[in-house]
């Protein structure tokens, strides 16, 4: 919930012990202990769904409506946890109908790529994230019986050659903005929710931007880091 050295607990744990009903769905890794109940990887919702192609984060919204509207809370979260522009195998992240942008690279030696064929394999991951965040969006329209909000943020950029970085994960100190500066994408179904004018909306945001949606009383709820109004 703010910058700092010390462990806290993170949202999905704090907010299932609020009584919120929370679903991690993922196709990626990485995630931080979680002390929740539903945590739902590629295997199981192959498993629920069997005829999902479980090579790409698509599968992370098979049944999707269907688990909003068996949700017996009245407050719930919802993590997709995708992997979709997370290099170097940008080629293998989306289905072939999306590789709109071509010829691609397909080797993992990233610095004896083709600029532009990187560059394309790239884009072709964004163009699939674009379906996915759309996907999700018509799905929150369907549900008419709940009050609901997408927000999309990624954890980190990703270099595609330039000053002859690739990928991510150089320090903060020094990362180029390519790794730093990351898309921050808020959709409601209630029209009359607005969102500030930040100029700098960050990972922090999230956790007393959901907090406040919500509706969530807490001790460490900032009202200066929420997102809305």
């Amino acid at each position: 919930h703010k910058p700092t050295d010390k462990l806290y607990e993170i949202l999905p744990n704090y907010l299932y012990r609020a009584g919120v009903d929370v679903v991690w769905r993922t196709n990626n890794w990485g995630e931080p202990p979680l002390h929740i109940e539903k945590i739902e990887k590629v295997a199981k919702l192959k498993e629920l769904y069997p005829t999902a192609d479980e090579r790409y984060d698509g599968i992370l919204l098979e049944g999707l409506s269907d688990v909003i509207e068996s949700c017996s809370s009245d407050k719930q979260l919802i993590v997709l946890h995708t992997s979709t522009s997370h290099g170097p195998t940008y080629y293998s992240k989306y289905p072939a109908e999306f590789e709109h942008f071509t010829p691609v690279c397909t080797t993992v030696e990233m610095a004896k790529a083709v600029p532009e064929e990187l560059m394309n394999a790239y884009d072709n991951t964004i163009l699939y994230t674009d379906y996915l965040i759309h996907s999700t969006i018509q799905s929150l329209k369907g549900i008419e019986s709940h009050s609901s909000c997408l927000i999309f943020i990624s954890d980190h950029g990703e270099s595609l050659g330039e000053n002859n970085l690739y990928m991510h994960g150089v320090p903060m100190a020094l990362a180029p903005k390519e790794q730093v500066e990351i898309p921050f994408i808020v959709w409601s179904s209630d029209n009359s929710l607005k969102v500030k004018n930040i100029d700098n909306a960050e990972q922090y945001h999230i956790f007393h931007s959901v907090l406040d949606f919500l509706d969530i009383e807490s001790p460490i709820y900032d009202p200066e880091m929420t997102i809305f109004e």
